[in-house]
């Protein structure tokens, strides 16, 4: 089993992957385990073809998966399309032996009778796994089962935590939305306690900010008019990250006239804390920031004005060390400010703080 966080969602009593691209991932991750085989490629396009999974096995023998995460009637066409094309086209030969049978798989959490039919009546060979997930005291599983053998069942675990907000909220904030609750389920512990901060910062900040589901999204927003409302803050779950993604309604700087939009906060330690770039010259946020990320980068952490600061450099590793306090050039407010480059510095400071800022910019448009 693999270590990665998978993201789930909760329908009726029912657990079931977020989506069948989250399926993709965890089957992708735990081939071997499930199957014995080894991962070649995932969503190959071939000659108008899109395959979900190809895998190998002994002698290189090809095998291809086909996943569902819902019944559908039509996989026995898809993997017998994707059949012929492969074995016309023969890609990533170097690594196939296609003088060896090609396998094929399909894994649904239950098999249309159309494609036992199709599967009776075709000249080809086809594996068909079942699969569920099941809530086991605190664990999640993943139960997978061939339809002709159900007596032996493929166990593995998913790495997935059911949240209880019961001890996370006091009482006058209100339970979160279903949605809200599968998202961070994917996250570290550490995460949910910190992001469950700023959902109570901003639901107690005022009675009139409600919690809404706007396509796929949270909203933090006030309702006026018919049909109006005014939005303060945002929750997105990002499915490639399994990272919930935090906007915040802001003013752009640096404008004569003060105009107010919707803006992607860069949060990092554990959402404490975010950091953005400000050229020293007047103008907008400099695209540098972009290219700072491929090079060694340093960044400061000061949640409590601590003296540490949280250092990662090109390859995505990171560390905490002591302050230079030499680096610094100004300590405002709670924000502390150092010069990065002759033209820019990086400001970094506590979520609480800019999520303040924008219930300020909100509660000034509603009044």
């Amino acid at each position: 089993m693999t270590n990665k966080n998978v993201a789930l969602r909760k329908t009726g009593q029912d657990w079931k992957f977020i989506d069948e691209s989250e399926l993709e991932n965890f089957v992708w991750d735990n081939l071997e385990e499930i199957f014995g085989l080894k991962p070649l490629a995932r969503q190959l396009f071939v000659k108008g073809e899109i395959c979900d999974i190809l895998a190998i096995g002994e002698n290189n023998q090809l095998t291809i998966i086909e996943l569902k995460n819902i019944e559908d009637r039509y996989v026995i066409n898809q993997l017998t399309r994707y059949y012929e094309t492969l074995l016309e086209e023969q890609p990533l030969k170097s690594h196939i032996n296609y003088d060896e049978p090609i396998r094929l798989i399909a894994v649904c959490p239950s098999f249309h009778r159309h494609n036992l039919i199709d599967k009776k009546y075709s000249k080809l060979d086809f594996d068909f796994f079942t699969f569920f997930i099941k809530h086991e005291n605190s664990d999640f599983n993943f139960h997978l089962t061939h339809i002709l053998n159900q007596l032996e069942q493929k166990v593995i675990k998913i790495n997935y935590q059911e949240v209880n907000f019961q001890k996370l909220i006091p009482d006058s904030i209100p339970e979160p939305p279903r949605l809200l609750l599968d998202w961070l389920g994917s996250l570290t512990q550490t995460e949910i306690e910190n992001l469950t901060k700023i959902r109570h910062q901003i639901l107690s900040f005022d009675s009139r900010i409600e919690e809404m589901i706007v396509n796929k999204s949270i909203l933090y927003a006030s309702k006026y008019g018919k049909n109006k409302i005014k939005q303060c803050a945002e929750l997105c779950f990002d499915r490639k990250s399994k990272k919930i993604l935090l906007f915040l309604w802001l003013t752009i700087p640096n404008r004569k006239n003060q105009t107010i939009v919707r803006m992607q906060i860069d949060t990092m330690n554990d959402y404490l804390t975010y950091w953005r770039y400000i050229p020293l010259k007047e103008g907008s946020i400099s695209c540098k920031k972009l290219s700072f990320l491929s090079i060694n980068y340093t960044f400061y952490s000061v949640p409590g004005n601590s003296q540490n600061f949280l250092y990662f450099n090109g390859n995505g590793n990171s560390m905490i060390r002591e302050l230079d306090t030499n680096n610094i050039t100004h300590l405002k407010g709670g924000e502390l400010i150092f010069k990065e480059s002759a033209d820019g510095e990086i400001i970094v400071d506590s979520i609480k703080h800019i999520v303040n800022q924008a219930l300020t910019i909100w509660l000034e448009r509603i009044n």
